[in-house]
């Protein structure tokens, strides 16, 4: 996947995916268990980062089942150690999928990296076993133009355009993500989108702040962000008295026919 700018072997991604972990994790689990993924289960975590979502699978499928996470970087997927656990470095943008291989496939916050995601939502679609669900959740900054703070605005705008800049990609995109998926053939597809309110010093603010640190050659060398105006975005983050939008969190599922 050419392009990605958060490399899992920076210093600090571990305690970044944490951040977004904490903030994603629950609304995630609870449409898993929405769409019946349980004992027995092989399903496929795709771009599994720190592997949050691919261990609490393992638990859900129990032995008679198994997940496969894969990502392009596995560096912090390397040293989980679970019988029904398998990680494999993959390239969506790259490689195939195992075809009809899986019960249920997902894949959270990956798509805005990629220059044609729904060339990567197909394969998802047809490592799908019959009667397989999807499950798709991204992210589209549309709320952030509604914060009452014009730094803040300014900075994540910045921020995230900078982020998926070398794909050729943005992150305001994912409100036809329903349509999108609906186009590939699935049935019962359904969708759901949720926003954070997000509070200086908070883990949400911890997350973006440690985003920009990553990013912050990056941002200041396109001239996205004035140098004055990121230290102001990093100094607003850490109070409590900043009360922000965050990204709006988009899910979306369908089932693969059953034939």
């Amino acid at each position: 996947m050419s392009g990605y700018a958060l490399d899992n072997s920076w210093e600090h991604a571990n305690r970044r995916l944490a951040l977004l972990e904490q903030m994603l994790d629950p609304m995630t689990e609870r449409r898993i268990k929405m769409l019946g993924v349980g004992q027995g289960a092989r399903c496929l975590e795709v771009a599994a980062g720190s592997g949050s979502i691919a261990k609490w699978l393992c638990e859900q499928v129990g032995q008679t089942g198994s997940v496969m996470a894969t990502d392009i970087n596995t560096t912090l997927l390397d040293e989980i150690r679970l019988p029904n656990l398998e990680v494999q470095q993959h390239d969506i943008v790259k490689s195939e999928l195992p075809a009809s291989a899986f019960d249920f496939v997902h894949a959270r916050w990956i798509l805005h990296h990629l220059r044609e995601p729904e060339r990567a939502i197909r394969r998802m679609v047809d490592a799908l076993r019959p009667s397989g669900w999807l499950l798709l959740e991204e992210v589209d900054f549309f709320p952030v133009h509604a914060s009452s703070s014009d730094v803040i605005r300014e900075f994540m705008v910045a921020l995230v355009n900078t982020v998926v800049k070398a794909s050729g990609r943005d992150c305001f995109w994912a409100r036809i993500l329903p349509e999108t998926v609906a186009a590939m053939g699935l049935a019962q597809v359904g969708g759901e989108g949720e926003f954070p309110v997000i509070q200086g010093g908070s883990p949400a603010a911890e997350f973006f702040e440690l985003t920009a640190v990553q990013m912050r050659d990056q941002l200041l060398a396109t001239s996205a962000l004035p140098l004055s105006r990121l230290d102001q975005a990093l100094q607003l983050l850490k109070s409590p008295d900043l009360w922000a939008f965050g990204g709006g969190n988009i899910a979306v599922w369908g089932q693969r026919s059953a034939t």
